[in-house]
């Protein structure tokens, strides 16, 4: 590819990066802890959140059928083009760039505790940073690396959910369901903001439209299955966590799964299933690290930040520079860590770009007919505007649940990325960067 970038990723690397990189950030920091405020209401709590998910979804599916869909960028590139404005698109993908450095982090941190509880020793950071340090190699020596090592990874993790679903179903407790609700329905909606972290990451596959094999037709098609598969995957899982072990118990263990998996299944079984557990992780910070540095890539493509940071490694085809940036700052939060801070940063930066992303799609047919007519997938325009107003609704109210108590951090984070941007966008002007050719050559070529 002219941007350095090589296609060496399949359909099969591409359900790895989606489903591999979502499961592990739900339920295994999310779910024992939401069923404190909820009970046994939690595995529902999925299902619920089904329509926000295909609803935000839909977003996707339409840009990424398009020629967008054949470059990393994802939302920023998708609403700057939509827009014709390089600002509002970085804005909003601005926001995930600093909610997912913050997921990265958790994820990392999680991690750390989750080996140190069950082995009963080592220190979480260092082993936080163990983790990470891997990772940061592996996506630095190639994409293809980072595929087949994702893959392998999402195997291990399917196989153990096996082994902890099946003969769980046999254990389940119909009492650990009652009271279903013992907060009542407030108890309910108070943690379905929380709960979509789960599904944070099912967008991070279109950051892989510069590396993946026909993107225009896989990646919509890999993201719609994959939203399904997943949430099939967090029903089964949460219902047999919550029917084999009662709610309060699972609420304040630090190794729900493994507690789980320890009631019925001898020590062989526990043990996949531990190992599954540490691929869950595992899978989603490997696609983090890669997704993440493929966001600054494209910034840097568009110059709106110094282009140095897209520069490509010769030898491996990956975007080391970026790569390297995004590891300093996730150990920085690593080593000053504050897991319930991070969270609601990390949830409010997510809500703020979908928030965008959904505005982009119902302006899209309107406001830039022409690139809509590209996209293989063209829903009606009554879908379109249903799906945008429905997605808007539900994540205005859950950013509003939470932006009070993030707001300090994200005006700062906003002031740094204009000064980035600032920057950025003289260094093009400088070296006489056309800007208007860039936003239709993204598509029009």
């Amino acid at each position: 590819m002219k941007n350095g970038l090589k296609r060496e990723l399949g359909k099969w690397h591409g359900y790895a990066l989606m489903i591999g990189g979502m499961i592990g950030s739900g339920i295994f920091v999310v779910t024992g802890e939401a069923g404190a405020q909820a009970g046994p209401s939690v595995p529902f709590g999925y299902v619920v959140l089904l329509p926000v998910l295909l609803c935000s979804a839909l977003a996707y599916l339409i840009f990424m059928s398009t020629p967008l869909g054949n470059s990393p960028g994802g939302a920023y590139v998708h609403i700057s083009r939509t827009f014709k404005n390089f600002f509002a698109g970085f804005l909003f993908m601005w926001f995930q760039y600093i909610a997912l450095l913050g997921v990265m982090a958790i994820m990392a941190i999680s991690f750390g505790d989750y080996i140190s509880g069950v082995i009963g020793t080592g220190n979480t950071a260092t082993l936080a940073t163990v983790l990470l340090l891997i990772f940061y190699l592996l996506n630095i020596i190639g994409v293809k690396w980072f595929g087949v090592v994702q893959l392998v990874m999402s195997a291990i993790l399917f196989v153990a959910i096996l082994v902890l679903v099946v003969p769980g179903v046999f254990f389940i407790e119909t009492e650990n369901f009652s009271p279903m609700l013992p907060n009542g329905w407030s108890g309910f909606v108070a943690i379905l903001p929380s709960l979509f972290f789960a599904y944070f990451g099912f967008e991070q596959l279109a950051q892989a439209g510069g590396e993946m094999k026909d993107p225009q037709k896989a990646m919509p098609r890999t993201m719609l299955i994959g939203s399904f598969a997943t949430v099939i995957i967090y029903f089964l899982i949460s219902i047999v966590a919550f029917g084999v072990v009662p709610y309060d118990q699972l609420a304040s263990s630090q190794s729900a799964m493994f507690d789980v998996a320890s009631v019925y299944l001898p020590a062989g079984g526990k043990w996949i299933v531990m190992t599954g557990i540490i691929m869950a992780f595992a899978t989603t910070l490997n696609s983090l690290v890669m997704v993440v540095s493929r966001m600054l890539f494209a910034f840097a493509e568009d110059r709106v930040i110094p282009v140095g940071i897209a520069k490509v490694n010769k030898r491996f085809n990956t975007p080391h520079i970026a790569i390297t940036i995004n590891t300093i700052i996730v150990l920085v939060l690593i080593w000053t860590r504050t897991l319930d801070y991070l969270l609601n940063v990390s949830l409010q930066g997510m809500f703020l770009m979908y928030i965008g992303h959904a505005i982009a799609m119902i302006a899209l047919p309107f406001v830039r007919p022409a690139l809509f007519e590209t996209a293989l997938i063209k829903p009606k325009l009554p879908l379109i505007i249903f799906c945008g107003i429905f997605s808007l609704s539900v994540l205005l109210f859950f950013s509003y649940t939470l932006i009070l108590s993030v707001i300090k951090l994200l005006l700062l984070w906003t002031a740094v990325g204009i000064v980035i941007f600032l920057l950025g966008r003289r260094q093009g002007q400088n070296n006489q960067f056309d800007y208007d050719a860039q936003l239709e050559s993204a598509w029009k070529e």
